[in-house]
């Protein structure tokens, strides 16, 4: 791995020694295959039956769990591998002293105790040379973060909450294939407030859900706060939609069994706070967003315009960095529509999170810092406008 004096710029390649590692553990792997099936002897064949079918069996998984862990610069997968190195020197040692140590000398057996005596400590060196590059890729994007895969380059830039480079996202629907992004990049800074505009079918929806990690894009990347989504397993895809992006749908997404309290304190319990933070977080956003006596009512007894309201709340209680809001105003009138995007507004210069709005509604539109226009899967055009006062 590399990493340029310039803090901009952060370049992660996957490390030589993790591609020497799976190359040993693929080794190690064939050797107790050949094993098992009889048509030459392991380290394990020192065992008696039918111990060394089943730690031949178990040496061929961890090492498969292992290979798995190095790909995906996962920690436990990791561990598998050394495990894996740690097994068969010490099972090599067993064997050679077995084949060496008996009047019937089986050179097949100690040619693959030597091996594993020889390529398992260099196995467990390349794993730990390995290691320092996982935890400085780890402490890149942040502690709730899976490590990330050093395949693919990383371009980091403070400024920009999102950027979208050269992004393709094709859907493949049996023999046809829809291409609803086709190369489109832009880029949201910081603390920005932008709106996206786009006839129905230009790509806003995709390019939302990519954003918001989602989904992920055929080709080209987007980066989410610097992180390349396309690095993330489902795991680290979760933590980071949880930890920095709120959500803010057109159809609220409120669950009508439960109350506006519930509601809200879903992401924070899924979170694992206590329940007296969890309730000093709703009653604060509530207050916010001048709902702060609807706690205990169910949505349906709510108007359309406060049950955005709610949803917005809803979206803010991680304190994410980011916001998306696919037609916030949509199924409200145009009173209510302007008082939901002053939230969003009052929000974006009070907390400073960046806030980014799909719509139709140029009016709506207007009310932000910026609209950036897509057409046929590609932006087309970026406007700067005047945004709304608070």
């Amino acid at each position: 791995m590399a990493k340029t004096e310039d803090s901009s710029l952060v370049r992660l390649e996957r490390p030589f020694t993790a591609e020497v590692a799976t190359v040993l553990l693929i080794v190690f792997m064939l050797i107790e295959l050949a094993s098992i099936v009889g048509w030459s002897p392991g380290v394990t064949s020192s065992l008696p039956y039918p111990l060394d079918k089943i730690m031949g069996s178990a040496s061929f998984v961890m090492g498969l769990l292992g290979i798995y862990g190095l790909l995906r610069s996962s920690k436990v997968g990791t561990y598998f591998a050394l495990l894996t190195a740690v097994f068969e020197v010490v099972l090599g040692c067993f064997s050679l002293v077995k084949a060496y140590g008996t009047s019937q000398f089986s050179l097949a057996l100690a040619t693959s105790s030597i091996t594993a005596l020889v390529l398992g400590p260099l196995t467990l060196i390349c794993i730990f040379k390995t290691s320092p590059n996982q935890r400085k890729i780890a402490d890149i994007t942040s502690d709730a973060l899976s490590p990330l895969n050093p395949n693919i380059p990383l371009v980091r830039d403070e400024a920009y909450a999102i950027e979208t480079i050269d992004v393709v996202k094709k859907y493949f629907l049996g023999s046809n294939v829809v291409s609803a992004l086709n190369g489109l990049s832009m880029r949201v800074r910081k603390g920005e407030f932008v709106a996206i505009m786009g006839a129905s079918g230009s790509g806003k929806s995709t390019l939302l859900n990519l954003m918001g990690a989602l989904d992920k894009p055929t080709s080209g990347r987007v980066l989410i706060d610097g992180v390349d989504i396309s690095t993330l397993d489902e795991g680290g895809l979760s933590r980071l939609r949880n930890e920095k992006i709120g959500f803010v749908f057109q159809a609220y997404n409120l669950i009508a069994r439960s109350n506006v309290l519930r509601n809200m304190e879903l992401p924070v319990l899924v979170k694992g706070y206590p329940k007296e933070e969890r309730l000093r977080r709703v009653n604060n956003l509530l207050t916010v967003v001048g709902l702060g006596d609807k706690a205990p009512r169910k949505p349906q007894t709510l108007s359309g315009g406060e049950q955005q309201r709610v949803a917005i709340a809803r979206a803010l209680i991680n304190d994410p960095e980011i916001v998306l809001a696919d037609e916030p105003t949509g199924n409200v009138d145009s009173r209510t529509g302007e008082i939901i995007m002053g939230f969003l507004r009052k929000l974006n210069l009070e907390r400073g999170a960046t806030i980014i709005v799909v719509t139709h509604d140029p009016e709506i539109a207007k009310m932000t810092d910026k609209i950036i226009h897509i057409r046929d899967g590609k932006m087309v055009g970026e406007e700067i406008v005047g945004g709304v006062s608070i």
